[in-house]
């Protein structure tokens, strides 16, 4: 499959046998020390908080809920896992309280099809380049994680939702997001749907 959705699927087959979930005690945000993140963020307020959220490339993941769905464990609201404790969504679903019956199946139901999604799914980094829209330095960039099958690709208006959604939850740096496509299918999508996405005020980031 080119589709990264489905990439990351197998990936994360390959680890959730391996992935204990955690206790109910886990996963309350912010860390007690001062500096230091927890197993999850549920706002971005800086580049930093980014940055101490990410893997070696500075990738975190986010679950983030679709409008007018309010369902356990994600709820109406944005999480940013801290990817040093879970590098794969599931098993960090499933460390939360509410989400620790969640399987594979379920993932792919919740967070990739368009019929049943209730999260969406995805990464930001911070790359240090020009904003394709605005011209200032640094650019948070987002990407979607979708499924390629009919019914299930990605439009533009998902592009224009998860913006909001993002913008909401990390308002500070709404003016640096960018989003970008990350597979033939998306950017094939997205350069159809770009001048769109610039007039709701959405840069793009190819690869």
């Amino acid at each position: 499959m080119k589709c990264v959705g489905v990439l990351l699927l197998v990936l994360v087959a390959a680890v959730v046998g391996c992935v204990e979930a955690g206790g109910e005690g886990e996963g309350e945000g912010e860390g007690e020390g001062e500096g230091e993140v927890g197993e999850f963020l549920e706002a971005l307020r800086t580049v930093d908080e980014l940055a101490a959220l990410g893997d070696a490339n500075g990738t975190v993941k986010y679950v983030a809920s679709v409008d007018g769905v309010d369902r356990a464990p994600v709820f109406e609201r944005c999480l940013f896992q801290n990817m040093g404790v879970h590098e794969f969504h599931l098993p960090f679903l499933q460390s939360l309280p509410g989400g620790e019956v969640l399987g594979f199946n379920d993932y792919i139901q919740l967070v990739l099809q368009r019929p049943t999604r209730a999260w969406w799914g995805g990464e930001v980094r911070f790359v240090e380049r020009v904003h394709p829209l605005t011209g200032d330095d640094g650019v948070v960039i987002f990407a979607l994680y979708t499924e390629d099958s009919a019914g299930n690709r990605l439009v533009a208006d998902d592009v224009v939702a998860v913006f909001a959604r993002l913008s909401a939850c990390a308002p500070a740096l709404a003016a640096k997001l960018a989003f970008a496509p990350t597979s033939s299918e998306q950017t094939t999508t997205t350069r159809t749907a770009q001048a769109q996405l610039a007039a709701a005020g959405i840069g793009v980031v190819f690869p």
